[in-house]
């Protein structure tokens, strides 16, 4: 009772026992938002670890295409040198072959008969010799058959003759040398080839290939 007013006062009691059950002993309480802060850093931490594996792979789908694109262009840089190397070996394949009937004409002049021991003759033999010397220094090799079995990948027959203990298809004659260029030909040897054994009698055979 209040002694001044007269009027009786209700007085409350506070049970702090179980509040004080609620939080772990020696621990303060959480503060406001703290449990929500922590599931949010939880969803972020995942967030970037995604991220991470995901441009770990982008990196290494890049230095794969990298590495491939090093190896195709190591590959264009050497096909490229070979087909140079081929190119400055045939480039004067034109010229080379339009030299080829000099050629022809220099050894017909020094196999003309009686004329062997004239100063002439030693001159073009000297003239043919340096001029088949430069030729072989551009690669230019010579093609001739004599003797050889007839091959139509370097030969060009002109005519089949009936030789006795020849071989059929042997190169009996050379008219004109054939030469290549490295391993590509410029111009086939034209030769004349042994015949077989001549047909019997009342059956016609065409032994001259330049009549057919």
């Amino acid at each position: 009772m209040n002694e001044k007013s007269g009027e009786e006062v209700d007085f409350f009691v506070i049970d702090t026992a179980e509040e004080e059950s609620a939080a772990p002993e020696g621990t303060a309480p959480a503060p406001e938002g703290a449990v929500g802060e922590s599931a949010d850093a939880a969803v972020a931490d995942d967030t970037i670890h995604e991220e991470l594996g995901r441009l770990q792979l982008e990196v290494d789908r890049l230095r794969e295409l990298y590495l491939r694109k090093m190896a195709d262009f190591e590959n264009y840089r050497k096909r490229q040198e070979r087909e140079m190397v081929e190119f400055r070996r045939f480039a004067n394949s034109e010229l080379i072959r339009d030299c080829l009937p000099v050629l022809d004409n220099l050894e017909r002049a020094i196999a003309v008969p009686g004329a062997n021991e004239s100063a002439l003759t030693a001159g073009v033999e000297l003239v043919l010799k340096q001029f088949k010397e430069t030729l072989v220094r551009y690669g230019l090799v010579e093609i001739d058959p004599m003797g050889a079995q007839f091959d139509p990948s370097l030969h060009e027959a002109f005519m089949r003759v009936e030789t006795e203990g020849v071989e059929e298809n042997t190169v009996v004659r050379v008219m004109q040398k054939g030469f290549m260029l490295g391993e590509r030909l410029l111009r086939p040897a034209l030769v004349a080839v042994a015949a077989g054994p001549p047909p019997p009698a009342g059956v016609a055979g065409d032994r001259n290939w330049g009549e057919q």
